[in-house]
C-alpha cells in the first residue's frame, strides 16, 4: 500500500507543482497549453511550461530552454546617431550562451516566424525530433503568422536595439574641430533602475529583450515593470529607467494638458494625455514607423499626428489637430516655406558635426548639392523644447527688446548650432565652432544660411534654388551679419557692440518704431523679420511658412517690390504704405521725413557737382540705394554700391551709388555724403573727410 500512496501523492502533486510554476503566465499569452487565452496554442498538450523549459536534459542548460532555437540572420537596429557617437553596435544576435544578443535570440525563436512555436527538443523524456506539437493560430508549418500581435520577424531595425552594450560613458563631442566644447552624454543612467536590467557577458553588460520584458509576469505588454496607473506610465517608467534625456522633466512633451481625442490611443494607454504618454507620442519601442530612432510615423508625420491614427486625433502639429496643438502642417505646407515636407530621407541625427556627410560612409549631412533638408527637429529638440517664444502671443515682436534678446527661447531649447569665427569686413566666414546647444538664435540658423551649408563663393552668394521659385539667390547670411560689417540689423550684436561700424552707429530713436525704440542696445531674432502672416492670431510663431514670398512677417509683407511687382519708391504715399515692409519697424514718413536724404524732391538724373542740396530723390526706387538683401552691407546704412552682385544689386542693375559715408547725423547728409557715376543723380564727389567706405 505504501508505494501506491506514495505514487498517488505524486500524482496529485505533479500538476499542482506546474500550476504554481506557471502561474505567472497562465492567464497570458504565453500559456501556448490548451488553457491558454490567447489564439495560439496547443490543441492537446495541456503542460504550460513546457513550451520554454524542461528541468532535465534542456539544451541550453540556462535556462533550462526546449525549443529550438532560431538559426536566422538579423538585420540589426542601426542609427547615424549611434555610429557618429561612436557606440558599439551589434552585427548579429549571439548564437551561443556567451555571446551578447543569444538572450535575445531565445525570445526570437518564436517571435521572429522561422521556427515553429511547436518546435520543442523533449517532451516529458522523449525527444520530439522532428516532430512539433500541434497548435492554433500559426501557419501551416506551424510559424508565429505576420499578422500575430507578438510577431517581430528578422528585420529589427524597426524594434528597441536588443544584443547592444549599455554603456553610458559615451559623450558626443562638439566645439572647433572636435574640440569637445560642451559635450553631449548619450543619455543613459549610469544602470539601469530596477526591476530593469542588463546581461553580463565577457565584454561588458548588454541589453536583451529580457531586459524589459518578463515573459513569467502577468503584465499588460509583459513590462519588468509592474507599477503605475496605466500602460502609459509603465512605459514611461520603462523608458525613464534606462534613458536620462537632458531637461525631459519640465519640457512642453512632460507637462503638456493637452489630450489626443483618438479613442484607440485611450483604449491602448489607459490615457490620452500627452504628458501621461511621455515618449509614447512620439515613439514606438516595436515597429516604428519612422526608421531609425524608432519613430512613430516617418520624419514629419510624427509631429503632426503623434500617437493618434490621423493628425485630426491628436493635439499635436498637424492640420485639423484636436485642442492644444499648434498646427504647423498647414503653415509649413503654404508656398514659401523651409522644405520640411518636399524633401525626405535625409536628415540624419548629428549632421551638424559633418556638414558635407560621409562619416560613416554613404551618411548625409547639411551641404545643399547632397543633403539638402529642414526636417523639425532641426530647429526645435522635441525632449528639451518648452512653453513659450521670444514674442508673447497676440504680438509680432518682443515688448522690451534689449541686447540679449537674441537668445535661444524655450521653444528652441537644446538645438545644435554654429558660431562662426568672424573675419574682417567683407570677407565670408568659413570657419566655424558648433554647438550642443546654441545659445543663440541665429547660430540654429546658420547650420544652413551661411557657407558651412551653402559653400558658396567668396561674394557670398549663391544660386541655389528654392521649390517654388528657382529663380531666387541664396545669400550666405554669415558673411551679412558679420560684426565686422559697417551695417547691419542687429541679429549677432547690438549695433554699439558693432565692431566695423563707426559713429554713428545706431540710429536715432525717432527713426525707429516700438519696440525697438532703444537703438544701438537691442538685439533681434532673424524670425522677427521671417515667419507666418498671422502670427498675432492663429499661426504658430516662427519661420515656418508663409503665403508670402521670403516669409516676410508683420503689418507690410513685401520687399523690395510692391504687391503689384513694382518697386517701392521714395515718395511719401510708398513710405507710408502699410504694406511696406521696412515701415513694419521704420517710420520713413509718418507725416514728416525721418532724414534729409529721404524728404528731397526730383530725380536722379542730371550731371555732376554738388550745389541744389539732396534734391535728387523722391520717386526713385529704394534699392537705387539700399541693397535689396537687407540683413548686412559692408558700407553704412545697408547702402549698396553698383559693384555689388545680385541679389544684393536687385536684378544686377538697380545699384547706384559707387562712394558713401554717414554723417554725423539723420539731417547731416549734404552730395559730398554720397558719390555717383558722371551723369547719375549729382554724379562724382569729393569725399568727406574720413573718405569713403570702401
Amino acid at each position: 500500500m505504501r508505494p501506491l500512496i506514495i505514487s498517488m501523492v505524486v500524482a496529485a502533486l505533479v500538476p499542482l507543482f506546474a500550476a504554481a510554476a506557471g502561474a505567472g503566465v497562465v492567464n497570458t499569452v504565453h500559456n501556448l497549453s490548451t488553457t491558454g487565452p490567447g489564439a495560439i496554442k496547443a490543441t492537446e498538450e495541456a503542460e504550460i511550461c513546457i513550451f520554454c523549459h524542461v528541468p532535465h536534459n534542456a539544451n541550453p542548460a540556462v535556462p533550462l530552454w526546449n525549443h529550438d532555437m532560431s538559426g536566422a540572420a538579423y538585420t540589426m537596429y542601426d542609427s547615424e546617431y549611434l555610429k557618429r557617437a561612436g557606440y558599439p553596435t551589434p552585427s548579429e544576435l549571439g548564437a551561443a550562451p556567451a555571446e551578447p544578443g543569444f538572450v535575445s535570440r531565445l525570445c526570437l525563436s518564436c517571435h521572429d516566424g522561422t521556427v515553429a512555436v511547436g518546435a520543442l527538443y523533449i517532451v516529458r523524456g522523449t525527444i520530439l525530433g522532428d516532430s512539433i506539437i500541434a497548435m492554433t493560430g500559426v501557419e501551416p508549418t506551424g510559424e508565429m503568422p505576420a499578422t500575430a500581435a507578438g510577431y517581430i520577424g528578422t528585420d529589427l531595425t524597426r524594434h528597441h536595439p536588443v544584443g547592444i552594450k549599455y554603456d553610458s560613458s559615451i559623450a558626443v563631442t562638439f566645439g572647433s574641430a572636435g574640440s569637445g566644447v560642451n559635450p553631449r552624454p548619450i543619455e543613459l543612467h549610469a544602470s539601469p533602475a530596477a526591476p530593469l536590467k542588463v546581461y553580463a557577458y565577457a565584454t561588458g553588460n548588454y541589453v536583451e529583450c529580457a531586459s524589459c520584458h518578463d515573459a513569467h509576469v502577468e503584465n499588460e505588454k509583459f513590462l519588468r515593470v509592474t507599477t503605475g496607473a496605466n500602460l502609459a506610465a509603465k512605459i514611461d517608467t520603462t523608458c525613464n529607467s534606462c534613458h536620462s534625456k537632458i531637461d525631459w522633466n519640465g519640457s512642453i512633451h512632460s507637462t503638456s494638458t493637452a489630450s489626443y481625442t483618438d479613442s484607440n490611443v485611450l483604449d491602448t494607454f489607459g490615457t490620452g494625455a500627452v504628458a501621461s504618454l511621455a515618449c509614447m507620442n512620439c515613439h514606438r519601442t516595436h515597429r516604428g514607423g519612422g526608421v531609425p530612432y524608432l519613430l512613430r510615423q516617418p520624419e514629419e508625420n510624427t509631429c503632426f499626428q503623434g500617437a493618434a491614427g490621423s493628425a485630426a486625433g491628436g493635439p499635436c502639429h498637424g492640420t485639423g489637430a484636436a485642442g492644444g496643438g499648434k498646427d504647423i502642417e498647414t503653415v509649413i505646407t503654404r508656398t514659401y516655406s523651409h522644405p520640411t515636407t518636399g524633401i525626405s530621407g535625409v536628415h540624419t541625427n548629428l549632421d551638424v558635426l559633418y556638414p558635407e556627410g560621409g562619416t560613416p560612409p554613404g551618411s548625409k549631412g547639411l551641404v545643399w548639392d547632397t543633403s539638402k533638408h529642414a526636417e523639425c527637429v532641426d530647429c526645435h529638440n522635441p525632449h528639451r523644447a518648452a512653453q513659450g517664444t521670444h514674442a508673447p502671443s497676440g504680438q509680432w515682436y518682443p515688448s522690451l527688446p534689449a541686447a540679449t534678446t537674441n537668445t535661444v527661447s524655450n521653444a528652441l531649447k537644446g538645438v545644435t548650432g554654429v558660431e562662426p569665427e568672424w573675419p574682417s569686413a567683407g570677407i565670408q566666414p568659413v570657419n566655424f565652432t558648433t554647438l550642443e546647444s546654441a545659445s543663440k538664435e541665429y547660430q540654429i540658423c546658420l547650420k544652413c544660411h551661411s557657407y558651412y551649408a551653402l559653400g558658396v563663393a567668396s561674394d557670398g552668394v549663391t544660386s541655389y534654388p528654392t521649390l517654388s521659385d528657382p529663380t531666387i539667390n541664396f545669400t550666405d547670411q554669415a558673411w551679412e551679419f558679420n560684426p565686422n560689417n559697417l551695417s547691419v540689423h542687429p541679429v549677432v550684436v547690438t549695433l554699439n557692440s558693432q565692431t566695423g561700424s563707426y559713429a554713428p552707429q545706431a540710429l536715432t530713436s525717432s527713426q525707429l518704431s516700438p519696440p525697438w525704440t532703444a537703438p544701438g542696445n537691442q538685439t533681434m531674432y532673424c524670425s522677427d523679420c521671417h515667419g507666418a502672416e498671422n502670427e498675432t492670431t492663429q499661426d504658430p510663431k516662427g519661420p515656418h511658412g508663409s503665403s508670402y514670398e521670403f516669409m516676410l512677417k508683420g503689418t507690410g509683407r513685401y520687399w523690395p517690390t510692391k504687391p503689384d511687382g513694382s518697386l517701392w519708391l521714395l515718395n511719401t504715399t510708398d513710405a507710408s504704405d502699410p504694406d511696406l515692409f521696412c515701415r513694419n519697424c521704420h517710420p520713413i514718413y509718418d507725416g514728416s521725413w525721418k532724414n534729409n536724404v529721404h524728404s528731397q524732391q526730383g530725380g536722379m538724373g542730371g550731371g555732376g557737382g554738388g550745389g541744389g542740396g539732396m534734391g535728387r530723390h523722391r520717386n526713385r526706387p529704394c534699392v537705387n540705394c539700399h541693397v535689396a538683401v537687407p540683413h548686412g552691407s559692408r558700407r553704412s546704412r545697408l547702402i549698396g554700391y553698383a559693384s555689388d552682385p545680385s541679389p544684393y544689386n536687385y536684378n544686377g542693375n538697380s545699384l547706384k551709388p559707387v562712394g558713401f559715408a554717414k554723417a554725423s547725423g539723420p539731417f547731416n547728409y549734404d552730395d559730398r555724403n554720397c558719390s555717383f557715376p558722371m551723369g547719375v543723380c549729382h554724379g562724382p564727389q569729393t569725399p568727406p573727410p574720413g573718405g569713403y567706405d570702401p
